[in-house]
């Protein structure tokens, strides 16, 4: 009797913590946002629910009573604010950023019992701990946290920028300069906010301090989130114009229009809520209540008969994207490499940014970056690979797929972190410790680095699909690394296979 009573007196005590973080989760979420957002000029909720379309909209799709638009060309061409219109919206935009950040601490807190002990003990102090342990690659984090959660992230903030950038506001995906021009806009604003929530005065390392403990922490969620944060977005943009506007061109059923501008757009969604306004509203047309199936059709039909590629001013000469040869390439990848020689832990899984100078039709320059997290199966052992290699690439340009091959130099750096065998049972009586007062994690982890000069010689297959667009189709790497053997990771050579996505940069 007196063990099932204690079990029920733990159970209503968890409880009673689950409940109190909620409502603390919801307070901050409140004190965040409210301040800065209730204060702006935004339209009442009664507009907001109405979904009344703004001058972007009513630009490239017409009123939203249902009169047939004037001009409909290339989505987001013709549907965007004039060049004299205002600036960036400040201060609805960093409202909304703040009830975005409020949100995301606050489900921290009212799921992460490591970061609510972590709020005790000195705020500065901890916070420069959480600083000074940053190093390497991986964050500790699973592979879905890393480049699904935090991307999502990424594209959230990203929308937000967007919807208060009245300049580009209402533009759809396409291949014209002010799309391309957006997401790189909305791409800035994602990296500042995707850095103040990991080390700023109102992030991770500060509320919590969960990266001063073990694992380590590294930088992935810094290049991750506004990187595929960006692709997320262009996925998103590409859904909409090709899947959901065409069925919103087949039916007029408002609930099927709101679950598919719901679902099939969760970072969009979302940033709508923050804004306050109902998930499946668009900037670019009106609400599924009043855009009628004739209008969709009609502005497709004017869109096809322009050229796909757009308005005449964006067309150029009319030559397929495999014949363009863009100034400039920015890639981004998913990485998986294996290491031949070595021991435990030597498969490793990560991604990375290339970025290549097209100097003529077959040289390129290139310089590469990129990190991963070693596989291990052993608890006590973790470990991660830093890339940073520059070189030349040669193509042969002129069909739908570009072969390359590449030669680079750089170095690779290599962190392992292991728990000695005969600190096993301490560390486990550290992990039950209050955050707060366990030691520093240097003080009871074996920590070893290596860093050395790495050549690597490679090559793989393109293919451009827009203008502005290509495929890494795969990309096939060896790499040997002159580096000291760092604890358990012996790898001299490695091979490394990736795949991605590529902005063609002087394209639009």
């Amino acid at each position: 009797m007196r063990v099932r009573r204690i079990a029920e007196l733990r159970f209503v005590h968890n409880l009673a913590c689950r409940f109190g973080s909620c409502c603390l989760a919801f307070f901050l979420a409140l004190c965040l946002g409210v301040p800065i957002y209730a204060t702006n000029e935004e339209p009442s909720i009664e507009a907001m629910t109405a979904e009344t379309p703004n001058k972007g909209a009513e630009a490239g799709t017409g009123a939203a009573t249902g009169a047939e638009p004037d001009t409909v060309d290339e989505p987001g061409a013709g549907a965007h604010f004039s060049e004299a219109s205002e600036g960036v919206q400040w201060k609805p935009l960093l409202g909304q950023s703040m009830l975005f950040l409020g949100v995301q601490h606050g489900f921290r807190f009212a799921t992460e019992a490591g970061t609510r002990e972590g709020m005790r003990g000195p705020f500065l102090n901890g916070w420069y701990q959480s600083l000074s342990a940053l190093h390497g690659w991986s964050d500790g984090d699973p592979f879905y946290v890393n480049y699904v959660g935090h991307p999502l992230q990424g594209a959230v903030s990203g929308f937000l920028f967007q919807a208060n950038d009245p300049k580009y506001r209402a533009v759809e995906f396409g291949n014209n300069p002010d799309y391309w021009k957006s997401r790189l806009r909305a791409a800035a604003f994602s990296f500042a906010y995707s850095t103040q929530f990991e080390i700023g005065p109102l992030s991770e390392a500060s509320l919590g301090k969960i990266q001063s403990t073990y694992p380590q922490q590294g930088f992935v969620d810094h290049v991750a989130t506004p990187m595929i944060g960006t692709l997320w977005m262009i996925g998103e943009d590409v859904l909409d114009r090709y899947v959901i506007r065409r069925l919103e061109g087949r039916t007029e059923n408002p609930w099927v229009r709101m679950m598919a501008r719901g679902w099939l757009n969760p970072g969009r969604s979302f940033a709508n809520m923050m804004r306050l306004k109902a998930p499946w509203v668009r900037d670019s047309r009106p609400g599924v209540w009043v855009y009628r199936a004739s209008e969709e059709r009609l502005r497709r039909a004017r869109e096809e008969a322009s050229g796909s590629a757009g308005p005449e001013a964006y067309r150029r000469d009319g030559a397929p994207p495999w014949k363009v040869t863009a100034p400039f390439e920015f890639t981004i990848s998913t990485r998986y490499s294996v290491h031949p020689r070595g021991g435990s832990g030597l498969d490793c899984i990560g991604g990375g940014a290339t970025a290549v100078w097209n100097v003529g039709p077959v040289h390129s320059w290139v310089a590469d970056v990129g990190g991963c997290k070693l596989f291990t199966f052993e608890p006590s052992l973790s470990g991660d690979i830093l890339n940073y290699r520059v070189g030349s690439r040669w193509s042969r340009r002129g069909g739908r797929v570009v072969p390359y091959g590449q030669v680079m130099v750089g170095g690779k750096r290599a962190t392992v972190e292991s728990i000695p065998d005969d600190y096993l049972d301490e560390v486990r009586a550290i992990d039950q410790l209050p955050r707060n007062q366990r030691p520093p994690r240097w003080e009871y982890i074996d920590r070893q680095q290596a860093n050395g000069f790495a050549l690597s010689i490679g090559g793989g297959l393109e293919m451009p699909v827009k203008r502005a667009l290509s495929l890494r189709l795969a990309s096939l790497d060896y790499t040997h690394a002159w580096i000291t053997t760092p604890g358990n990771a012996r790898y001299p050579d490695s091979i490394m296979i990736s795949m991605g996505l590529a902005l063609r940069v002087g394209t639009w």
